[in-house]
């Protein structure tokens, strides 16, 4: 057991390491945490970014608070392609924008395509999801350097916690001049 003073140390500590953490302490809404969503994440205010939703969590969505969904799987992908019946049976609005890393998709162009995309829907709650939230976190790194004007560093901790894993030595390399 710590003493008194020893503790509130650790306490600063902790709140100093948390301010210099990217902004992903926003924590989802209870009502989509209850989903069990593949990797959900809440890195941004009222954006959710997750893998891919069942068919079961995606029909639970709307309800659950989440007024738009931009999903970056191509239909051809095993898993996915029932989200436009889904979304419209459910009254969410549904984007797919597909993003194909083999095929050169993660680009200056894509990334502008996909922050007009954000901008378009921020009145609600979106939810941008992928098959495990790689292609995700890639984007929103990629957007936070070539759009936001933030650094490298920066935009590789914010593309971390949006769901960026395997993707993110690519990812790099795409920022280097």
């Amino acid at each position: 057991m710590h003493s008194p003073t020893t503790s509130l140390l650790l306490l600063a500590l902790a709140g100093a390491a948390c301010q210099s953490e990217p902004p992903s302490a926003t924590d989802a809404p209870a009502a989509v945490k209850e989903l069990g969503i593949y990797n959900l994440s809440a890195p941004f205010p009222r954006v959710l970014c997750s893998g891919q939703p069942t068919e079961a969590q995606f029909d639970a969505l709307k309800d659950a608070g989440v007024t738009t969904v931009i999903h970056l799987r191509p239909q051809s992908e095993s898993g996915t392609g029932f989200e436009e019946e889904h979304a419209k049976a459910q009254g969410l609005e549904f984007v797919r924008f597909p993003i194909n890393v083999r095929k050169g998709d993660l680009n200056k162009d894509k990334v502008a395509a996909f922050a007009k995309l954000l901008a378009d829907h921020g009145d609600g709650t979106t939810l941008v999801s992928c098959g495990s939230s790689n292609r995700v976190g890639s984007l929103f790194a990629l957007k936070a350097f070539w759009i936001d004007g933030k650094s490298k560093d920066e935009a590789l901790a914010i593309g971390r916690s949006a769901g960026m894993t395997r993707l993110a030595d690519m990812v790099a390399k795409l920022m280097d001049p």
